[in-house]
């Protein structure tokens, strides 16, 4: 494969894998992640949705780590997780204007890196065949 895809794909997997499982402190300490994370009024009624999205995106990061170790999961994981960060971007970036988009800035910097680095990942791997 590609000289830069080689050399990055674990370090990638792994940082980006543990950013990506913080957001598990929505699923475990949800009203302590939305006001002092995302820096949002606690709403009580949205729960079970803070706790739901938290640990689907906690087992995302999870999984990512795992890849860089499982070199099978890498495309399954990476394809899942280059759709689901890139929508994110898009969600944030479509609703800049609005005063809660701001607690979703470094997570959505860092979505955006990923999603570059997997869109190189996958015309890299496209080339290789």
């Amino acid at each position: 494969m590609n000289t830069f895809i080689d050399r990055t794909t674990k370090p990638v997997l792994i940082v980006g894998g543990i950013g990506t499982a913080l957001a598990g402190l929505n699923a475990f300490l949800p009203q302590f992640a939305v006001e002092n994370v995302q820096k949002l009024d606690w709403i009580p009624e949205y729960t079970i949705f803070v706790q739901h999205w938290g640990i689907m995106v906690c087992l995302m990061g999870v999984f990512m780590v795992a890849a860089a170790f499982k070199e099978s999961w890498r495309t399954p994981i990476l394809l899942y997780g280059l759709i689901e960060k890139a929508f994110m971007v898009f969600l944030v970036v479509f609703n800049r204007d609005q005063t809660f988009a701001s607690g979703f800035y470094v997570p959505a910097t860092m979505d955006s890196v990923i999603t570059v680095w997997s869109l190189v990942y996958f015309a890299a791997l496209t080339r290789q065949r």
